[in-house]
């Protein structure tokens, strides 16, 4: 093969992965949010311990990717890349059904003939076996267009799925990698993505409440007392820490801890980071005036 040749293959693989990742992650979310799971979902699972170090050989391609040899259910030998950078360990539908990691006529997407989330059982590499491996089933236009350059397919793409359980060394000369098994738990990158990529507020819950105790109750939200000024507040205990700060029934409550109140959520929002026996500014408005009180909650409930 020329040096033509091999920078062909860098850049029509290079551009493909480019042109189809973007593509495959809109699929990915799309899916995720749309709850297409054809295939059972890869159920979160502890891979079996072993505490042996393994040798794993490699060829380097000429797109300067590192291809192993592997086994997939006892099926095999596959053609795989290893992927240090991939968020997921992917596989070709054609090695899936070969191998039984999914069924002939499990359901596909109409892009990728993706068949969503799959597990393989037993992945054997070099001297190297790891089991309960969580993989994506589909057909990546990039490695498809890698193996014609080859002229030998390339079966599909071992990532963070795979990497995340060893500690690994690689040994360029020597053409190989040493995997050292890790103890600690393997996030699921694959579930997380989706909701980082669409924002925190979808992976992730925040309970509030107040840590202290402030002696005020709030309008419950009816579209006849809605305020975008703030919200009001509808009694104070006598004696607790807002009846002694001079807070008000009929009060309207604009601005706590130096954070906009238009809302319910928003004042428990503020309290929540307020320590008991810290003096915290709040913003009212009474008899269309503004006003500035400082209140210490007290501890306790």
């Amino acid at each position: 093969m020329g040096k033509r040749d091999t920078w062909r293959i860098v850049l029509v693989f290079g551009l493909a992965l480019l042109l189809t990742s973007a593509a495959l992650l809109g699929v990915c979310l799309g899916l995720a949010r749309a709850g297409f799971r054809p295939q059972a979902p890869a159920k979160t699972s502890t891979p079996a311990k072993t505490t042996v170090k393994a040798v794993v050989p490699f060829s380097m391609l000429p797109s300067n990717h590192m291809l192993v040899q592997a086994t997939i259910n006892g099926k095999g030998p596959y053609r795989l890349i290893f992927d240090l950078g991939a968020p997921i360990t992917l596989l070709s539908n054609q090695v899936s059904e070969a191998s039984g990691v999914v069924k002939a006529d499990a359901p596909r997407s109409f892009l990728f003939s993706m068949r969503g989330e799959a597990e393989v059982a037993k992945l054997q590499v070099g001297d190297l076996t790891t089991t309960k491996l969580p993989v994506i089933v589909l057909d990546h236009p990039a490695l498809k267009i890698l193996g014609e350059a080859l002229g030998r397919p390339v079966d599909g793409i071992i990532g963070f799925t795979f990497f995340a359980r060893y500690r690994t060394t690689i040994d360029y000369q020597a053409n190989q990698m040493t995997f050292e098994p890790i103890d600690f738990p393997i996030r699921d990158l694959l579930r997380e993505l989706p909701g980082r990529l669409a924002g925190p507020k979808t992976i992730r819950r925040r309970v509030l409440a107040p840590r202290g105790f402030w002696g005020l109750r709030l309008a419950r939200w009816s579209a006849g007392n809605i305020n975008s000024a703030g919200v009001p507040i509808v009694a104070v205990l006598p004696g607790s820490p807002a009846a002694l700060a001079g807070l008000q029934p009929g009060d309207v409550l604009t601005t706590l801890n130096n954070r906009w109140t238009t809302s319910v959520a928003d004042v428990y929002a503020a309290v929540a980071d307020v320590q008991p026996g810290r003096d915290v500014s709040v913003v009212i408005l009474r008899d269309g005036k503004e006003q500035t009180l400082m209140v210490r909650p007290a501890d306790g409930i």
